[in-house]
């Protein structure tokens, strides 16, 4: 019975080695990229220290006197138990207060966490001798502990990414540990044999290591609060991680001023998101119109801008048949349409201003067969309030997919948006590939202009100069053209149309210079301004013939921001 009772107790430990090693590496390395960003570097760096930091554990477990290992695997498990679980917390104080040093603390509790992880499995076969042969402890070591990893990884993609805050998911693994190290102690040391030696101790440092997990799972969302709100100038007021990235939301307490932040970098800034946002929309659709001849109602693609605000600006042209919007994230529109300060900056864009309590019947001159989704709000009365979409279809789909498919579908469209984050890692950057750019073309009607932001010219020149040569190999004639927008630093556009068009683009901005006012309401931008922001000084594009252009199997632009982005001038 004993016997039975240590093969189930040392097969379920293996199990749980390999599932809490896989999940608090995916821990570390999510962390890893939502501080420092570049997921395509920070997830092997961390996972492959921890891997070389997990072999050396397991050499170092051969020094274990055999009499001692149960004590040392107890041990073991109540030190993961703390550092796996604190570790979220530690790092991010580190961030917040001891900057300078971050990534030395950081790697540091990487590899001591992996240099514990492999004293595990030794310690656990050495264990598991006293009830199985030595072929069968062998195989069953490796196989359980595989089937562990197994088991985490689908944890991990299933429950925890995207639904619980990192920090707790740590706590989680931690109370894993803790179980472990108590049901060892009951069954192999309580009601054991006397093989292996261990101290009473360790029952008090069981019991202190369970107060510390379940403290830390109670208080950890305040101790990160506090960590987290050090990283920004302004009180944060909404924060949350989906699968896709780490949303937080701020409020400057002297001037008000809001900011988005995605995965730590800038998204907005609510006193100057005008400059940004005019500079994306009205050149492309005041040309559009221009060439419009039929004045036909425009078709409008938006891909990115979940926030709503280049939709706002679309919707102040009269002539417009559609406007798609395609979100990767659907946390983004669910902010768009609820959170009342991005409503504000909005003017509730997305909700087409159609906010009804849903009843059978609406009186004219609504659409026939609007379609409804809550908006989890409710009017005075109590009842449920819907919005519906007029001109706008949003998509919660991949921009790449998305475009791949409605390609080969044939739609086109007057006007593209392109409003993504910078190529700051390979996935971003298959979104600014020649293969995605010739998409583009292809859903541009004959006429029809797109408009893609593309980082700074100063401070990240080499991947600005290699998004427009990129769309120029992929048929597409540009326009470059920048502005200061004082939140982001100088920032640069493209504006394009296709090649076979024979569209002159410089003629054209010229021809704007003419005009006083475009032809609705802008804030901040006008025709005579944007000509002048398509002229640059002669040392930022004089570089380009040096640019490679950016495929999918070598995305240049990710290697030129990283590799010459935002540097020191």
């Amino acid at each position: 019975m004993k016997s039975r009772i240590g093969l189930i107790l040392t097969s379920f430990s293996l199990i749980c080695s390999g599932l809490c090693c896989i999940v608090d590496e995916y821990i570390l390395a999510q962390l890893s990229s939502n501080i420092l960003g570049n997921p395509a570097h920070q997830w092997p760096i961390v996972i492959g220290l921890m891997l070389f930091a997990t072999g050396i554990g397991a050499w170092m477990a051969q020094f274990v006197k055999e009499e001692q290992t149960l004590q040392a695997f107890i041990t073991i498990e109540l030190l993961l138990s703390f550092l796996g679980g604190y570790s979220p917390l530690i790092i991010m104080w580190a961030y917040a207060y001891t900057f300078p040093h971050f990534k030395l603390v950081f790697y540091a509790i990487s590899s001591i966490i992996g240099l514990l992880i492999g004293f595990e499995q030794p310690l656990i076969a050495t264990i598991n001798k006293k009830f199985v042969g030595f072929r069968s402890n062998i195989s069953m070591t490796i196989s359980l502990d595989v089937l562990g990893a197994a088991i985490g990884t689908l944890i991990w993609i299933k429950f925890l990414v995207g639904k619980v805050e990192i920090y707790h998911a740590a706590f989680m693994v931690t109370l894993l540990n803790l179980s472990v190290a108590l049901l060892t102690y009951y069954f192999l040391v309580r009601h054991g044999s006397d093989e292996f030696q261990t101290s009473r101790r360790t029952l008090v440092g069981i019991a202190f290591a369970t107060i510390l997990g379940i403290g830390g799972m109670y208080f950890s969302a305040d101790l990160a609060d506090v960590a987290e709100q050090q990283l920004y100038t302004g009180k944060i007021i909404h924060k949350e991680s989906t699968r896709y990235q780490r949303i937080v939301m701020t409020e400057h307490p002297k001037t008000g001023d809001v900011m988005m932040y995605l995965n730590g970098g800038l998204q907005f800034c609510s006193k100057d998101e005008n400059r940004y946002h005019e500079n994306l929309v009205h050149p492309a659709m005041k040309l559009r119109n221009m060439t419009n001849e039929a004045q036909t109602p425009l078709d409008v693609l938006v891909l990115g801008g979940g926030d709503g605000m280049a939709v706002r600006e679309i919707r102040k042209y009269p002539n417009i048949n559609s406007i798609t919007l395609v979100e990767l994230d659907p946390a983004m529109i669910n902010l768009a349409t609820q959170h009342p300060k991005l409503l504000e900056y909005n003017d509730s864009s997305l909700i087409g201003g159609n906010i009804r309590t849903l009843i059978p019947e609406l009186p004219e001159p609504y659409i026939e067969e609007p379609v409804y989704s809550p908006l989890n709000r409710k009017d005075a009365e109590g009842n449920e309030l819907y919005y519906f979409m007029d001109t706008v279809s949003v998509l919660h789909q991949d921009a790449y997919n998305f475009v791949e498919q409605i390609a080969q579908e044939g739609k086109q469209y007057d006007v593209i948006l392109i409003d993504f984050p910078d190529p700051r890692n390979e996935s971003l950057g298959k979104l600014y590939s020649k293969y995605f750019f010739t998409r583009i073309r292809l859903l541009l009607k004959s006429g029809g202009f797109a408009a893609i932001q593309a980082s700074s010219p100063v401070h990240a020149n080499h991947a600005y100069l290699c998004v427009g040569k990129t769309m120029t190999a992929a048929g597409l004639r540009v326009l470059p053209y920048h502005d200061n927008i004082p939140s982001f630093n100088e920032w640069g556009w493209y504006l394009a149309a296709r090649q076979d068009d024979q569209i002159n683009l410089p003629r054209m901005a010229e021809q704007l210079y003419a005009l006083e006012h475009f032809d609705v309401p802008t804030s901040y931008l006008t025709p005579k301004k944007f000509f002048s922001n398509t002229i640059f000084g002669k040392d930022i594009l004089m570089n380009a013939d040096g640019i490679e252009i950016s495929t999918l199997s070598n995305p240049r632009v990710y290697y030129y921001y990283v590799q010459y982005g935002w540097k020191v001038m």
